[in-house]
């Protein structure tokens, strides 16, 4: 993962409350055009220049290549305002744990999954397991990637309600685990747009509290009741595969 300074000198005043806005919303469009990775990049202002420290994936996520159309219209209103250009800076690689990106030419399917502790891209290649950026695929709706955030920020509420144990951990866990809970729905609709835009199957990942290895053979596919067992796990994480109903999972870690 990489951390990128973005940043903007203001040559036509102060750092106002409508210039902070203006950046804070080009900030925003970048995560919400799959740029940048997590909800929240650290800011500070010194003197008349604004200053973002966002993750990406790769060292050019931020690319005008990348760009759509809210980053474009925000880029060239906030540039008006400050008369004078953006500057974009790669500071280093996070000293996070991050394998890199996935650079499978052709990925054998997708995973659509996360959790509460994830900053990276919910799409996971089937083959490598490394992250797909989500500009890499065709633009899901309204020139960005909206829903797939929107669900992502979903999942990880409810991981952490079910992880603190403290208020709405059932409910939390629940639709995480059902194949039919309304999370599970919103993620499964965008599994099939995602296998309809790109031609690759793509999974959902269903949270598993229950199974544990114990009889494992005898664990059937919630959705439709057919063998979903591997004959080996997959990635060294995924013991439970569906080819009909598109899901995936693993054995429970919990002892």
């Amino acid at each position: 993962m990489y951390i990128q300074e973005v940043s903007i000198e203001n040559k036509s005043g102060g750092i106002s409350d409508s210039f902070l806005d203006a950046f804070d919303l080009l900030m925003d469009f970048y995560r919400g055009s799959g740029q940048t990775q997590g909800r929240v990049e650290s800011q500070y202002v010194s003197g008349n220049k604004i200053y973002a420290l966002p993750f990406t994936h790769e060292k050019n996520a931020l690319d005008k290549q990348h760009n759509n159309f809210y980053v474009n219209r925000q880029l060239r209103y906030l540039e008006d305002l400050a008369q004078n250009s953006l500057e974009i800076k790669t500071l280093g690689k996070s000293s996070a744990e991050y394998e890199g990106p996935c650079a499978c030419a052709k990925p054998s399917f997708y995973i659509l999954e996360t959790n509460r502790h994830r900053i990276g891209s919910p799409l996971i290649c089937g083959s490598c397991n490394g992250c797909v950026p989500l500009y890499r695929i065709p633009v899901y709706e309204d020139h960005g990637y909206r829903l797939l955030l929107s669900w992502e920020t979903n999942y990880q509420s409810c991981d952490a309600l079910q992880r603190n144990c403290e208020v709405g951990e059932r409910w939390a866990l629940n639709q995480m685990q059902y194949f039919d809970s309304p999370l599970s729905k919103q993620g499964r609709e965008l599994c099939a747009g995602i296998t309809s835009r790109t031609q690759i199957p793509t999974y959902y990942f269903l949270h598993n509290y229950r199974l544990v290895k114990d009889k494992l053979a005898e664990h059937k596919c919630p959705c439709c009741g057919k063998k979903w067992v591997l004959k080996s796990t997959l990635q060294d994480e995924y013991d439970y595969k569906c080819d009909a109903c598109h899901l995936i999972s693993c054995v429970s870690k919990r002892s």
